[in-house]
């Protein structure tokens, strides 16, 4: 990974942005979740508090589901 930011989009799956490092202009509405360091711990199957698709610190509306919104 070659940035701090893992930006994932709240409305699809898309995991492109994961390593960037800077936040692209054409998201909307991006939201910091979490710190690099929480994204990247594993998640225990017995944790509730947690879930392994959390895996972004970054969240936002990509230009893709900008368009079908």
């Amino acid at each position: 990974m070659s940035g701090p930011i893992r930006l994932g989009c709240h409305a699809c799956d898309r995991d492109d942005f994961d390593g960037i490092s800077e936040l692209p202009s054409d998201w909307l509405d991006i939201t910091a979740v979490q710190s690099l360091e929480q994204s990247r711990r594993e998640v225990d199957q017995s944790d509730r508090s947690r879930s392994p698709l959390e895996w972004y610190t970054h969240l936002g509306t990509c230009p893709d589901c900008q368009e079908e919104e």
